[in-house]
């Protein structure tokens, strides 16, 4: 009778080591592998925004109308997808496709590619990050002329999972706001 089992082969338990070497390699792997995410940077520390999207929000100085711009990531970039106004004014843009939206908003489609976005906070204008649809009032968590650098990161899946969300830091930074 023919059996179809190899018996020339060694046992799992004597190639301990090389069972070792691959898991370890597995391991580190798994710690080291880099994820792509967006991270904000504040001054003294950086946060991870949500891989979807996120928009930022102003009151524009001369119209005193909100102003808002949605972010998404876009492989290794930002895509700015559109911006939403009110009204006219210094700073609208002159190229995409316009919107009207229920809200009776200006709404352009811009679609621009951007490798990095620094963004300068100001109570004047109550800049406002909008993050899964709840507003963060940066103008109130942070000192005036704050900078946000916004960047699309490969970070170490180890680094990425001990960072912060942005939500969990700004709740931090503002523990009456309830979520």
């Amino acid at each position: 009778m023919t059996s179809w089992l190899r018996t020339d082969s060694v046992p799992i338990q004597k190639r301990p080591g090389i069972l070792l070497g691959l898991s370890g390699l597995f391991i580190l792997g798994g710690i080291l592998w880099p994820v792509t995410n967006v991270v904000l940077t504040l001054p003294t520390q950086s946060c991870l925004l949500p891989d979807t999207d996120f928009a930022l929000q102003w009151q524009h100085s001369v119209e005193k109308e909100n102003w808002r711009e949605a972010y998404q990531r876009h492989d290794q970039q930002l895509l700015l997808t559109h911006s939403q106004f009110k009204t006219y004014g210094a700073g609208t843009p002159s190229s995409g496709e316009l919107h009207t939206d229920n809200n009776e908003l200006i709404d352009y489609r811009v679609d621009r590619l951007l490798n990095e976005l620094s963004w300068v906070v100001s109570d004047n204008v109550q800049s406002t990050l909008w993050i899964d649809g709840n507003p963060w009032p940066v103008h109130a968590l942070v000192d005036d002329y704050t900078e946000l650098d916004f960047r699309v990161r490969r970070i170490p899946f180890l680094q990425f999972l001990l960072m912060d969300s942005c939500h969990d830091f700004f709740r931090q930074a503002h523990p009456a706001k309830q979520q």
